[in-house]
């Protein structure tokens, strides 16, 4: 008889934690959308990045939404909201009191922001991979006049939390002829940014690099400092920034060297989300000798990403390298590339 009381109350005590438990990530998602045609979307908002809202249902998968096209937005579950003014709002997703407003619910109150107004929703508590985006380039051509081959690979990913990101990026580039000497660039970056309010940023870098046309065996150096997105708009990013720079060069022939730099870092990013979705990526940063005054380095990149079908696009990639008094004395100036490439977007 006790046995059988201690277990009833042990089965009572399981039905009870079941009962007051957290419904389990598989549950039905209750976040609502409705559109300016006035359909009503229910499913799980996943984050507001370039102009899309990137919307996960049940029953129709995981769908890109035009801001333009939202007209309100209900969601229970905390979010990060940055605004054109640079302020940063957490809190739960409601429509606002009036059309085209977003009201941002916190724990000390709420704020109203114009749905126009909005250019990041990130959702907090997200899974890693749910943070996760990357892309692979590849370019591949063969001259068969002269044998020259050449390949491209360039591949980034990105981790995206709230306020901050972590992201890592490779450029590859090898040229080969018969019976000359291979060229290779290479090019591995690990970036950190971290946001605060009114639009202002401090970065954090680590870079190896290699280019033997301008005379560079191995080039590691890390770099960190500050800037602001002096322009960000649903289509649009400019980021402006400084810092210090510290890098030890091995050059092809001649004796290793450290060096500190001042770095001037740009980036600018233009989007279009209507199909085909087109993206414009240009960043350039100029490097000034401090121990070594004179010298001047700047870097260019430069991507044109054309969508094909969804998750699949070509993209035109153009880089130029300069130094002013390259480590080899032999070495020219400029190095530049620009090469065609299909990628895939994940």
């Amino acid at each position: 008889m006790a046995r059988d009381r201690r277990l009833s109350i042990l089965l009572l005590a399981a039905s009870l934690v079941a009962a007051l438990s957290p419904l389990p990530a598989a549950a039905a998602k209750t976040d609502v959308i409705v559109l300016k045609n006035g359909d009503r979307v229910t499913g799980e908002v996943k984050q507001l990045a370039r102009g899309y809202l990137t919307y996960k249902t049940d029953d129709m998968g995981t769908l890109d939404v035009e801001w333009d096209n939202v007209a309100q937005i209900t969601a229970k579950t905390s979010f990060e909201v940055d605004d054109l003014q640079g302020g940063i709002y957490i809190g739960t997703l409601q429509p606002g009191p009036d059309e085209g407003q977003l009201m941002v619910v916190g724990l000390v109150g709420s704020q109203t922001i114009l749905m126009a107004d909005v250019v990041r929703i990130q959702r907090l508590g997200d899974s890693f991979w749910g943070g996760v985006d990357g892309s692979i380039d590849a370019g591949l051509s063969y001259t068969s006049s002269n044998e020259l081959s050449s390949l491209d690979i360039f591949a980034d990913i990105v981790f995206k939390r709230p306020s901050y990101q972590v992201s890592a990026s490779l450029a590859s580039t090898l040229t080969r002829q018969p019976e000359v000497e291979d060229t290779r660039r290479n090019d591995l970056t690990l970036n950190f940014l971290q946001r605060f309010p009114e639009r202002w940023l401090a970065f954090a870098v680590g870079e190896l690099e290699q280019n033997r046309a301008l005379g560079i065996e191995v080039r590691a150096s890390v770099a960190g400092g500050g800037g602001r997105f002096v322009v960000q708009t649903p289509h649009d990013e400019l980021l402006l920034g400084l810092g210090l720079s510290l890098n030890r060069e091995i050059p092809v022939d001649e004796p290793q060297t450290n060096n500190v730099e001042l770095v001037l870092p740009m980036r600018y990013v233009r989007f279009s989300y209507d199909y085909p979705k087109i993206d414009i990526q240009v960043g350039f940063a100029t490097f000034v000798g401090l121990n070594d005054w004179g010298r001047v380095r700047a870097e260019l990149d430069l991507r044109l990403k054309r969508e094909l079908l969804r998750d699949f696009s070509a993209s035109l990639i153009g880089w130029e390298s300069y130094d002013s008094r390259p480590p080899s004395p032999d070495a020219p100036n400029h190095d530049y590339g620009l090469t065609f490439t299909l990628g895939w977007t994940y």
